[in-house]
């Protein structure tokens, strides 16, 4: 198992489960093929997009940047983090949570902070095992 950093050959692979994403997260993803290519393509995108691959790409976590006015400081968003169904158990998502969290701290972010719904216990769980609290909302620094 690989976390890297996403590739253009990535589109094909990392759109299904954009979209696995979404409706799990009882919603949907109007990113196409052309757009997520598109996005591939640039040499500085507005979201850092990381995979992890065994033969196959099994999950992906999305980082982005804002910018906390009070501290005046760089803050890390997990913006996706994403573990195929069948792939959850194996570790992939602490590894991609580490990529993020990593990525973020070298790009000078304070913290990392994220969402996810409040109904979805078993990410809830999965988030406080790094030791950080909440029911919905979650960061912790950097």
């Amino acid at each position: 198992m690989r976390i890297r950093a996403a590739r253009l050959d990535d589109g094909g692979q990392l759109l299904p489960l954009i979209h696995a994403h979404a409706a799990f997260e009882r919603s949907a993803a109007s990113l196409t093929a052309p757009a997520l290519d598109d996005l591939l393509r640039q040499s500085e995108r507005p979201v850092h997009l990381f995979v992890a691959e065994l033969d196959n790409l099994l999950g992906y976590a999305a980082l982005t940047f804002d910018y906390a006015l009070w501290q005046g400081a760089r803050t890390g968003n997990l913006d996706c983090l994403f573990v195929a169904e069948s792939s959850r158990g194996l570790g992939l998502g602490g590894h991609l949570l580490q990529a993020v969290a990593e990525a973020a701290r070298q790009a000078g972010a304070i913290r990392l902070e994220w969402q996810t719904p409040r109904w979805n216990a078993a990410a809830i769980g999965f988030y406080q095992k790094f030791g950080v609290a909440g029911e919905g909302a979650f960061s912790f620094f950097l």
